[in-house]
This record gives C-alpha cells, sequence and structure tokens, in this order.
C-alpha cells in the first residue's frame, strides 16, 4: 500500500499502488476539481507533490503513486464566489405544514445554495452555499451522467445528500435553532441534480431522446431522503422537471419571475453549462435548452476558472491611434491575476470583436492575446465560446420560432443564474449571446431558483403553481429538430450589428 498525505488537510490515506492522485483524494472524501471528468484535457486538477526530496506540479488525475508522497491541494479548489440572492417577490405565509423552520435549496451543477426560513413569520434566518462536492467527477451533468453510468450513482448521491446535511446544520447553528426543528424542505435542481440527488438511474440522460426518469413532484419522507440524522420527520418537496436538460431549477426560477402571469413577451435565460431558456407571456410558454458547454465556466479554456479568487472578472480595451492595445481588467479578490472566468472571457471576446482582433468568422489576430501578465485567451478558447454562444442564440431564435415572433417583440431579458449577474449584458449582447435590444430591457434577477424554492416553502400555493408552470410550459426539443444546426451555424458569426449596438 502506498501512502498519501493531502495539504491543507492533514489528511493520510492509503491506496493501491497505481492510483491516481484524484482517486485517492476522492476515496480521503477531498474535493479537487475535475471539471473534464479526469480526462486530462482541461489541466484543472494540477497539485503540487512532494516526492522523494523532489516538488513538482502534476495533473492529479493523470498521475499515479508508487512511491509514499505529499500532495497539496490547496491551490486546487479555493475561494469561489457563490451567488445566493435573486429576484423576489411578496408571498402570503402559507406553508402548508406544521413546524417551525423550513429549508429550501437549489442544487446547481457547481454550487449548492441554501436557506433556512421561519414559517411562523416568514423571515430568512440564514443562507449557506458550498460548492458541489460531486465537482471531483467532472465539471458538467454529462462528465455526472457518465461516471454514474459507469460507477453506480450511490457516491454521488451521498455527496450531494451530504453537502445538503451540513449545510442545514450550518445555518441552524447560525440562527441558534435545534435542526430537528426544520419541518419542510423545498428543493430544486437541474434535471440531472434531481436524479442523482434521489438515488434515480441516469441512463435515459445519457442516450437520445433524453428522457427524464421522473418528471412529476414529488413529496418525501427527509429520513429516506439522507436527512435521517438531522430533521428525520421533515417533509420533502421536490419540483417537478421538465424534460432530460429542463429541470425544476428552471420551473422555479420562472416561478420567481412570475413568467405564468406575464404581460409583456418575456425572455428568461440561465447561461451555464446547459442554457436553459423559457419565451413567452401569460398566455403561453416555451422552454427548450442548448448544450452550450463548460466554457462560460472556464473549463476548456486555456487558462480559464470559476470565478474564484484571482480570476479576471471584468476586462476593457482600449486602441490607441497608433494601434496599440492596452487592457484594463479586475481581478476577483484583488490580488494578481492566476486566470479568467466566464465574466471576463465574455468581455474580452466582446472587446476583441470591437476593436477587430477578432473578425467575423471567429479568427483571433495571432495564436494569443495577453489580457494581464501570464494570463491569455489564445484561438482554441475563441472557438470554444463562440461554439458555445452560437448554441444559446440558436437556442432563442428556435423559441421566437416556435411562437412566430420577432426579436423586436421581446420586452424583457431576464438572465438568471450566477454567470449572468456578473456578466457584463453589453458584453453578451456585443458577441450575440443575447439579441441586440436596449440594455434596459435586460435584467440580472440572480439565483432565481433558489428564489422560487423559497416561495414554495413560505406557501403551498407558489408550490401547486409551479405545477402547472410546469405543465403549462412546451418543450422543445432542439437535437431533434431539423432546422437547429443550419440556425446554430448561422449563429457562430460575429455580427457587426451587435458589436455596434454594444459600443
Amino acid at each position: 500500500m502506498i501512502n498519501i498525505k493531502f495539504k491543507p488537510s492533514g489528511k493520510t490515506i492509503a491506496v493501491e499502488d497505481g492510483t491516481t492522485i484524484a482517486q485517492a483524494a476522492i476515496a480521503a472524501g477531498l474535493l479537487i476539481d475535475q471539471p473534464c471528468g479526469g480526462r486530462g484535457v482541461c489541466e484543472k486538477c494540477k497539485v503540487t507533490i512532494y516526492e522523494n526530496g523532489v516538488t513538482r506540479e502534476v495533473l492529479a488525475c493523470q498521475t499515479e503513486v508508487h512511491t509514499d508522497l505529499t500532495a497539496d491541494l490547496s491551490g486546487n479548489v479555493s475561494g469561489h464566489r457563490i451567488l445566493i440572492g435573486g429576484i423576489s417577490r411578496a408571498v402570503t405565509l402559507n406553508p402548508g405544514t406544521t413546524g417551525k423552520y423550513a429549508m429550501a435549496y437549489d442544487i446547481g451543477t457547481t454550487t449548492v445554495a441554501s436557506y433556512l426560513l421561519d414559517l411562523r413569520t416568514g423571515a430568512e434566518l440564514c443562507t449557506a452555499s458550498a460548492l458541489n462536492p460531486q465537482t471531483k467527477y467532472g465539471g458538467d451533468v454529462i462528465a455526472r451522467i457518465n461516471y454514474s453510468l459507469e460507477h453506480g450513482v450511490d457516491a454521488l448521491t451521498n455527496d450531494i445528500r451530504g453537502a445538503m446535511v451540513n449545510l442545514a446544520r450550518q445555518c441552524a447553528a447560525s440562527a441558534n435553532i435545534a435542526a430537528d426543528e426544520i419541518a419542510l424542505i423545498t428543493i430544486v435542481g437541474n434535471t440531472t441534480m434531481h436524479h442523482l440527488f434521489r438515488g434515480l438511474t441516469t441512463e435515459t440522460l445519457a442516450f437520445a431522446p433524453y428522457h427524464a426518469k421522473e418528471t412529476d413532484a414529488r413529496t418525501l419522507a427527509a429520513a429516506d431522503c439522507g436527512f435521517d440524522g438531522i430533521c428525520p420527520n421533515a417533509v420533502v418537496k421536490m419540483f417537478p422537471n421538465m424534460a432530460g436538460f429542463v429541470g425544476g431549477d428552471t420551473v422555479g426560477a420562472a416561478l420567481a419571475a412570475a413568467m405564468d402571469s406575464a404581460d409583456e413577451l418575456t425572455l428568461l435565460i440561465d447561461i451555464g453549462t446547459n442554457g436553459e431558456m423559457v419565451l413567452g407571456d401569460r398566455n403561453r410558454l416555451v422552454t427548450c435548452s442548448t448544450a452550450a458547454g463548460p466554457a462560460f465556466e472556464g473549463a476548456m479554456i486555456s487558462q480559464g476558472m470559476r470565478g474564484a479568487d484571482g480570476a479576471i472578472d471584468h476586462a476593457e480595451l482600449t486602441k490607441s491611434p497608433d494601434g496599440k492595445i492596452t487592457v484594463d481588467y479586475t481581478v476577483i479578490g484583488g490580488g494578481p491575476a492566476i486566470g479568467v472566468c466566464g465574466s471576463g472571457l465574455i468581455d474580452v471576446l466582446s472587446e476583441l470583436v470591437r476593436t477587430g482582433l477578432v473578425d467575423e468568422t471567429g479568427k483571433l489576430d495571432g495564436d494569443a492575446f495577453e489580457i494581464a501578465p501570464g494570463v491569455s485567451v489564445t484561438a482554441k478558447d475563441i472557438r470554444q465560446l463562440q461554439l458555445a454562444k452560437g448554441a444559446m442564440a440558436a437556442g432563442i431564435e428556435m423559441l421566437r420560432n416556435r411562437l412566430n415572433v420577432q426579436e423586436r417583440d421581446i420586452k424583457r431579458i431576464l438572465i438568471a443564474g450566477a454567470f449572468g449577474s456578473y456578466m457584463n449584458p453589453a458584453s453578451a449582447r456585443g458577441i450575440g449571446l443575447i439579441p441586440p435590444l436596449p440594455l434596459e430591457l435586460v435584467h440580472a434577477i440572480g439565483n432565481a431558483a433558489g428564489q422560487g424554492a423559497k416561495l414554495a416553502a413560505l406557501n403551498i400555493d407558489e408550490y401547486e403553481r409551479a405545477k402547472r408552470l410546469a405543465e403549462k410550459m412546451e418543450y422543445l426539443e432542439l437535437s431533434a429538430n431539423p432546422d437547429f444546426n443550419d440556425i446554430f451555424i448561422d449563429h457562430l458569426s460575429f455580427d457587426p450589428l451587435d458589436v455596434q449596438n454594444a459600443s
């Protein structure tokens, strides 16, 4: 057996010869960032190891251990920026259950947000968040699905349930209440996260036509969902799923935004690995999901990273009369730049297009562009972002086509999720990620999915409304539509009109 000591936790674990450092970290219960699911292509699992008096940096997912060593994970996952707040609206207090307190959860692919609510007053007593521990199995839902198909769902289910229990304990301790007084738990999440929390097979999500194994809303016993050691008598209410890649989080966001009562044509977008979107008003709502890929979260980008300390989150280019380019940028945490996150990538790309350093086809002038000392974007990075924005824009057009409306008919654009809250709308418009409409129509609404979960906890009628909303929304499966590929290709280019509007 080989002994591996991990810093900064101090944990030591004995593993078989030939085990990778990443596998050892997972076995030790440690979080390690592997957006590509351990395939060695994202290079985000770099760790420092000390072996036989030699120090070197390696990829944890590709490095097997054959002698005792120490692995330092301190630079792998730290200081992530997690969004808790979002759009809210007043509701009458009517939780529909006896008890003093409720927990509302939004299970995201990357992060988990939680809220402790007082069911007697409606007050929010505490919020807490954490990285989803499943990230060690891959940064996107496809990686998680593939892992579960190969190894089963138990490890992923136990991880997410454990994280949620820990958040409940944190909130209870912070509010100085007894955790067993939590009587109600409401949960939203994308379809994959829903299935993994429930312990359901993800096989139907892996292959066309990508059906959810469970779509209906569920009322469950907390003791059967991993909460037996903290609040076993609580009731768990799961939001319904729409389809394989449109889940309860989209329903929750639409509920928070009251899209079922909207007088004006409204576009709701959650920009992430799977770009979910809803278009419509009180009369009709259509939803879809596009496989935007993990580029907006920094994965598959050479020096991309999530929104954590050291990430460039915003940038602006100035071009002098003699053609010299100056870059002004900001860094999360205020220290030196070590990478660039999604909002920074969108800014940089928009500015490169505006200044002519990236042409209409997406070709970069040169092999790479330096944003800050030691931090650059490459031509390959530009292509990854181009594919992601093309998929999102194509999804929006497909929804418009289904409703037979034009871009100018859209009167509100609601951007949900962490990425949308930190993203510069002008930059998103500048690259064609969102329609070229006046910026005053664009509103960041934060973690709307989590707010939907809170509404359902505070008022049982809102939970019933969420069910009706899911029934009302028409699901558009893009992969089965023969027009999607042509529309997607059309949206790969950078429209000069978009760039002009963003200026």
